[in-house]
């Protein structure tokens, strides 16, 4: 880890600040219970917050490890062994594959809580915006070494590989890169082709190619089908973005092309074991699809 001097000094952390911190300190210990309370109310937002606070007892030494840091952020002791304990809570929080966008979206609601107490307290003023500068260094250098876990464990992990694994890892992630590129233009195409067909069922609707009634709920199957494409295209582009594989818009265009061919089905009596076929399908989808929502 760099030196935490050179790190205090590259966020131009110094004595005032140390002052201002420990002036912050019996103003801030009448909120830590509040503190805590209210930043249970934030993680919990989380999706898969249950994922790593599972039990009480985890829950417990988890809030226990929270207000001792609550303390030592206000305690103006700033040396090597409190950053050594923040860079051993960045690597837990490697340890337990917590995503650093948890970490940042913490750190936003604990600044935004510090400066609601600030305000409160000290209203508006100089001492005040010197205040608030000065919590706000502490709190990015704090997000700063945590986060510093996570670009050790990367770079540990690609250090250790040989050439011919590395060259390897740099083309997979190419080729994976040219797939979802590949994969989006597939999309714009059959969008293009779902279209046509919309515009197809139209034809046949408004010429009386097709009975009106069998012609409006295939243009309608073919509409659910269009706006299923386009979710799942967004899903695709934010993926490209960095986030997940969107398996659920996947699961809703298939949901939907099979409810487009209940729609016509239903319209022939003689098609009744087709269509409890179909029905059984739409309830398996479903289930799972559910079940991945519910995940």
């Amino acid at each position: 880890m760099e030196s935490f001097e050179q790190i205090k000094k590259d966020f131009e952390f110094r004595d005032d600040d140390v002052k201002n911190i420990l002036k912050l300190r019996p103003v801030m210990e009448n909120y830590k219970e509040e503190f805590i309370e209210r930043f249970y109310e934030f993680i919990f937002r989380f999706p898969e917050a249950g994922k790593y606070l599972k039990t009480e007892e985890i829950i417990k030494r988890h809030q226990s490890k929270l207000r001792e840091w609550y303390d030592d952020l206000f305690s103006g002791e700033y040396d090597y062994a409190y950053f050594h304990r923040l860079y051993r809570i960045g690597e837990k929080h490697v340890e337990i594959g917590l995503p650093t966008h948890y970490v940042n979206a913490s750190f936003n609601f604990i600044r935004r809580f510090f400066i609601e107490k600030i305000n409160q307290e000290f209203g508006l003023s100089e001492e005040r915006n010197a205040l608030v500068a000065s919590i706000g260094k502490l709190l990015d250098i704090n997000l700063d070494v945590l986060t510093a876990a996570y670009r050790e464990e990367e770079l540990s992990r690609y250090q250790i590989m040989t050439k011919f694994e590395k060259t390897l890892f740099v083309t997979a992630k190419r080729f994976s890169d040219m797939l979802d590129f590949a994969l989006v233009g597939a999309l714009i195409l059959v969008s293009f082709f779902v279209l046509g067909l919309f515009v197809y069922d139209i034809y046949q609707l408004v010429f009386g190619i097709v009975p009106i009634d069998k012609g409006i709920l295939m243009t309608l199957g073919t509409l659910l089908v269009l706006w299923a494409v386009s979710e799942l295209m967004q899903e695709e582009i934010k993926h490209l973005k960095g986030g997940g594989f969107a398996i659920g818009a996947f699961i809703g265009v298939a949901l939907a092309a099979i409810i487009r061919k209940i729609l016509i089905v239903s319209l022939s009596a003689e098609k009744a074991i087709e269509l409890l076929s179909y029905g059984a399908i739409v309830l398996a989808l479903g289930i799972v699809y559910w079940l991945l929502k519910k995940k």
